[in-house]
C-alpha cells in the first residue's frame, strides 16, 4: 500500500469498517433489548390474565382444564406454575426447568444448555397464607434464533457495504488522482528532457493540485533562473580565461623582454636603462587595465541584475566628479537637471556605462579639449548624451568599436579596448539602445543612450 490510491482506499475502508461495526453492535443490542422487553411484556400480560383462573382452580380444588391454553403454552415453551412454598399447586404448559424462584420479578437463567426468561409474582390470598407464588416461564430460543439471524444479516450487509465502498473509493480515487498522474508524467518528462522552460498547467484538477502545480512552476522558474545564472557565470569564466590568455600574452612578453635585457646588460647607460624601465612600467599599467577590464566584463556577464530605482542625475554627477579628478586638463560641460531623474536599473551596471562613456570621450578628444555630458528629454524618456571634440569614429567602424579589444585604425591612444564593450554589455542587459554618430556642437564622436526606450538588435 505504497500508492496514494491504495492508502486512501485502505483508510476509507478502515473508517467505514469501524463505523459499520459500531452501528451493527448498536443495532443488534437495540433489537435484543427490544425483543427482551417484548418477552417481558408478554410474560407479565400472561400472568395478569391467568392469575385469577389459577387462583380459583386452587381454591375450588379443580384442575385448570383448558387444552387450548396448554397447547399454546407448550408450543411456545411457556409454563404457568402456582406454588405454595416448595409445593407445586398448579402447572399448565411446558414443564418448568428449575425450582420456583424465591423472589418476585423478572430473571434470565440457563438450564440444560438453554436460556429462559421468567416472571414471578406473589398472590395476596389470606386463605393460602400469603405464601403463594405465581410464575410464568418461557424459552428464549426463538428470540435467540432471530437475534442470530439478525447478526448474520448485519455482518453480511456490512461486509458487502465495505467491499462496495472500497471498490468505489478505489475507482473515484483513480479519477481524482488522474491530474496528479499527469503532473507526475510531466515532471518525469521535464527531468528526462532537462527542459526547465516547460511549465505545468495550473488550471486542472482540485484546488490542492492546482496549488501544487503552481508551486512546481515557481520552483522550475527558480531552477531555470539559477541554471541560467550558472551557465552565464561559466561562460563568463571561460571567456575571461580565453581573453586573458590572448590579450595578456603581448604585455607580459614585453615586460619579460625588458627585464631580461636589464638582467643581461647591467652596464646599460642610464638613459637606456630608464627607457626600458619606463616601458616595463607602462606595460605593467596596461596589464592592470586589461585585468580590470576583463574582470568587469566577466562580472557583468555573470552577475544577475537586480533592478531598483536609480537617480541617474546623481550617478552621473559622481561620474563627472571622478573623471574631473583624473583629467583636470579637460573642460567639462555638464548639463544636468536639478531634480532627480529616476530610472529602473542595476546601479553598478549603469555606473559602468557612465564611467566608460565619459572616460572614452576624455581619452579620444583633443588634449586639453572639451567634453559635453547632458541629460536631455527625448522621445519615450530621458537620454544621455556624451560628445567630444576629437577626430570622431568613421561610420564603417561604429559597430566594431563595441566589440572587446576593438580599436579604430590609426588611433594612438593607449587603452585596453574594453571600455565600449562594457558599455554595450550593460546596455544589452538593461535593454538600452546606444547610438553613435558625429557631434554637431564639438565635431567629434557623440554617444546617445536612450532610457525608457526598447533596445534595438
Amino acid at each position: 500500500m505504497r500508492s496514494l490510491r491504495g492508502r486512501l482506499t485502505l483508510g476509507v475502508a478502515a473508517v467505514l469498517a469501524a463505523v459499520l461495526l459500531v452501528s451493527g453492535i448498536s443495532v443488534s443490542r437495540y433489537v435484543e433489548r427490544t425483543e427482551l422487553e417484548t418477552v417481558d411484556e408478554r410474560l407479565q400480560r400472561t400472568a395478569d390474565l391467568s392469575r385469577a383462573n389459577a387462583l380459583d382452580a386452587v381454591q375450588q380444588e379443580l384442575p385448570l382444564d383448558d387444552g387450548r391454553l396448554d397447547d399454546v403454552l407448550r408450543a411456545s415453551g411457556t409454563s404457568l406454575r402456582l406454588t405454595l412454598g416448595a409445593t407445586e399447586l398448579l402447572r399448565v404448559g411446558a414443564a418448568p426447568p428449575t425450582p420456583p424462584a424465591r423472589r418476585d420479578g423478572l430473571r434470565t437463567f440457563a438450564s440444560s444448555g438453554k436460556r429462559y426468561r421468567a416472571f414471578t409474582t406473589s398472590l395476596d390470598d389470606p386463605a393460602l397464607g400469603g405464601l403463594t407464588r405465581f410464575e410464568v416461564t418461557t424459552r428464549l430460543e426463538r428470540v435467540e434464533r432471530r437475534q442470530r439471524e439478525l447478526d448474520r444479516n448485519l455482518l453480511l450487509l456490512g461486509g458487502l457495504a465495505l467491499i462496495v465502498a472500497a471498490a468505489a473509493t478505489w475507482f473515484f480515487a483513480s479519477l481524482l488522482l488522474r491530474p496528479l498522474r499527469r503532473l507526475r508524467t510531466l515532471t518525469s518528462s521535464i527531468v528526462g528532457d532537462e527542459d526547465l522552460d516547460r511549465r505545468i498547467p495550473a488550471d486542472d484538477g482540485p484546488g490542492e493540485l492546482r496549488a501544487l502545480a503552481a508551486s512546481f512552476d515557481a520552483m522550475l522558474t527558480r531552477l531555470a533562473r539559477s541554471s541560467a545564472d550558472r551557465e552565464r557565470a561559466l561562460e563568463a569564466t571561460r571567456r575571461f580565461a580565453a581573453d586573458a590568455g590572448h590579450e595578456l600574452r603581448t604585455p607580459l612578453t614585453s615586460v619579460q623582454t625588458n627585464l631580461s635585457a636589464l638582467r643581461r646588460h647591467p652596464d646599460l647607460p642610464a638613459q637606456r636603462r630608464g627607457e626600458l624601465l619606463d616601458d616595463a612600467l607602462e606595460e605593467q599599467r596596461r596589464l592592470v587595465a586589461l585585468l580590470d577590464g576583463l574582470q568587469a566584463l566577466a562580472r557583468g556577464d555573470a552577475a544577475p541584475l537586480h533592478h531598483t530605482r536609480v537617480d541617474l542625475a546623481e550617478l552621473l554627477d559622481q561620474t563627472l566628479e571622478a573623471a574631473g579628478a583624473r583629467h583636470p586638463q579637460i573642460l567639462w560641460r555638464s548639463e544636468l537637471p536639478e531634480d532627480p531623474v529616476e530610472v529602473d536599473g542595476w546601479a553598478p551596471g549603469l555606473r559602468v556605462v557612465l564611467d566608460n562613456l565619459v572616460e572614452n570621450a576624455a581619452r579620444h578628444g583633443r588634449a586639453g579639449g572639451t567634453v559635453r555630458v547632458a541629460l536631455e528629454d527625448g522621445a519615450g524618456g530621458v537620454q544621455l548624451v556624451v560628445e567630444d571634440d576629437g577626430p570622431g569614429i568613421p561610420p564603417a567602424e561604429r559597430e566594431r568599436v563595441f566589440e572587446p579589444f576593438a580599436r579604430v585604425d590609426g588611433t594612438t591612444v593607449a587603452g585596453s579596448g574594453l571600455g565600449l564593450a562594457l558599455v554595450a554589455q550593460q546596455a544589452r542587459h538593461h535593454g538600452l539602445p546606444v547610438e553613435l554618430d558625429d557631434s554637431e556642437q564639438l565635431g567629434g564622436a557623440r554617444f546617445r543612450v536612450r532610457f525608457g526606450a526598447p533596445a534595438q538588435e
